[in-house]
């Protein structure tokens, strides 16, 4: 998103200290922004699954057979015989913790949480802005034509890069997933620096 804005910048031919000063409040309004996202959403995921388990808890409590019938078809469905399922289900409802533990990973899916709001928004905002930063600090070292050819080389092998990072989660080859990111990117920067330039006119 911040290469797309400096590029637009650059495409209004402004001078380069308007590129840096735009450039960091991108920055920071991009981190800020994917920050506190991921600290929303993970925030929301915990209310989420706190809800679920208050509500499995309460129909333990209210429904107990209906409760062990579930817990003895889920023991089935891990390969147990039918009478084994039931006498398991039977000694699991003997202690209300056990049985909402179980249910709780077993039905909800919830397992224990790896991270916490703070440290997903934490961790999202400081990703963004070190991406963000990387079109903008040429500006702080460079001037004129020779920034922006840095920048937008700089730019562009960061995207190949990441790209080429997904090859080792899709499975897919590395040259192919670098060159998807680097389109991208690339036809971000072209709309932002044409979109500068048509402004600038208008204007």
């Amino acid at each position: 998103a911040n290469f797309g804005l400096v590029a637009a910048v650059i495409g209004a031919s402004v001078d380069s200290s308007v590129v840096v000063v735009t450039g960091i409040a991108g920055v920071i309004a991009d981190a800020l922004s994917m920050g506190s996202s991921g600290y929303l959403a993970a925030k929301s995921e915990q209310e989420v699954y706190t809800h679920e388990i208050a509500m499995e808890k309460e129909e333990i409590r209210l429904m107990p057979e209906v409760e062990e019938e579930e817990l003895a078809l889920i023991y089935q469905a891990m390969g147990f015989e039918e009478e084994k399922a039931r006498q398991i289900a039977s000694e699991v409802m003997a202690s209300p913790e056990r049985v909402l533990e179980e249910m709780v990973r077993e039905q909800l899916k919830i397992g224990e949480p790896h991270t916490t709001p703070l440290k997903e928004g934490w961790i999202t905002g400081s990703a963004t802005a070190l991406g963000a930063f990387i079109p903008v600090a040429p500006f702080l070292v460079l001037t004129g034509s020779t920034a922006v050819l840095a920048s937008f080389a700089l730019s562009m092998l960061s995207h190949f890069a990441v790209g080429g990072a997904r090859c080792y989660f899709t499975g897919r080859g590395l040259l192919r997933s670098g060159i998807d990111m680097f389109v991208v990117g690339l036809g971000v920067a072209a709309i932002g620096y044409v979109l500068g330039d048509v402004l600038v006119r208008w204007i």
